[in-house]
This record gives structure tokens, C-alpha cells and sequence, in this order.
């Protein structure tokens, strides 16, 4: 069977972009068969309709297997995880939606947000900790080492900031159409 691994990156707020994105692969006759951190293994197969869906749930253990069984009882085929996004797909159209009202996407999004509003906190952390311990160094090379650490820690903070932000904006628009 033929495989094809993509890489890409979509963000938290980024969702509904990505279940589409999952679509038109079946579409094209990609299947998804794997999901990682922004990389996707997909198998070959005829085109179909495949709907996907993500869902972000801070689940374990017996809870899991409780929550997967829900969602196979109501259509749903596990295709993957991802950290706590799960991934899951229907090819019978008349399957119901995960997310059926306005309210319970936003719960969604809200703990999406508290887990990156958590990050933030031991991002932040090192990016003050790596610029003082820079101060101190006396070797250059070490400096430079230090500087590009800082730099990959800055980017992410700044990563983490603007989802968060673009997280809360999504949040806020969907509040007032209730």
C-alpha cells in the first residue's frame, strides 16, 4: 500500500482548517492512517467523502476508553492523537456531529486556551532564566550557544502569544453570536 508523509502545521485556533484540509486528501484518495506533531502519514486508496473531526480533551486511562467508545458508538472511527487533540473520521454522511452547538465548541476552545496559557508559564520562565545565564557566561562560544537558545525559546513564546491571542479573539466572536 502506498504512503505519503506530509508535513504541516496548522494552530490551535486552526481546527476547522485542518479537518477540511483531511477531507480533500480522502478527496484526492488520501486517507489519513497516522497523526503526529505536524506531521500526517496517509494511505493510499480510492477518492471518498471522509468527514474528520478533532476534538481536544485532557483524557486518561479508564476515562480514555470510556471517550473512545462514545465516539464509535455514535459512528466515529479513532484515527489518531495528537498531545490532546484526537482525531476521528465517518464515511456515512448521516453520522452526527461532535460538536452539535455553539456552547460546547467554546468549552473546547477554553481548554485549548488553559493549556496554553499553562505553556506559557515555563516558556517565559526560560526565556529569563537563558538570557541571565548568558549574562554570566565568559566564553563566547558559550554565549553563542546561550543567544541560540534564546532565540528558539523567544519564537516560541511569541508562537505561544499569538495563538493564545488568536484563541481568545475566536473565543470572543463566538460568545457574542450566542
Amino acid at each position: 500500500m502506498q504512503k505519503k508523509k506530509i508535513t504541516k502545521l496548522f494552530f490551535a485556533w486552526q481546527d476547522e482548517k485542518e479537518q477540511v484540509w483531511l477531507e480533500q486528501m480522502a478527496a484526492h484518495g488520501w486517507v489519513l492512517d497516522e497523526v503526529g506533531l505536524i506531521r500526517y502519514t496517509f494511505c493510499k486508496q480510492e477518492p471518498q467523502h471522509i468527514r474528520y473531526r478533532l476534538d481536544y480533551q485532557e483524557i486518561k486511562g479508564n476515562d480514555l476508553l470510556e471517550y473512545l467508545s462514545l465516539f464509535t458508538d455514535a459512528g466515529w472511527e479513532y484515527k489518531g492523537r495528537m498531545n490532546n487533540w484526537f482525531y476521528f473520521a465517518a464515511k456515512d454522511p448521516e453520522t452526527g456531529e461532535i460538536y452539535t452547538d455553539t456552547q460546547s465548541k467554546i468549552e473546547k476552545y477554553k481548554r485549548v486556551l488553559r493549556t496554553l496559557l499553562i505553556a506559557c508559564f515555563p516558556v517565559t520562565y526560560s526565556l529569563f532564566s537563558f538570557s541571565r545565564l548568558s549574562e554570566g557566561a565568559e566564553s563566547s562560544a558559550l554565549n553563542g550557544v546561550m543567544w541560540v537558545f534564546q532565540c528558539m525559546i523567544f519564537l516560541i513564546a511569541v508562537a505561544l502569544v499569538l495563538n493564545t491571542i488568536r484563541l481568545w479573539v475566536k473565543i470572543q466572536k463566538m460568545e457574542k453570536k450566542i
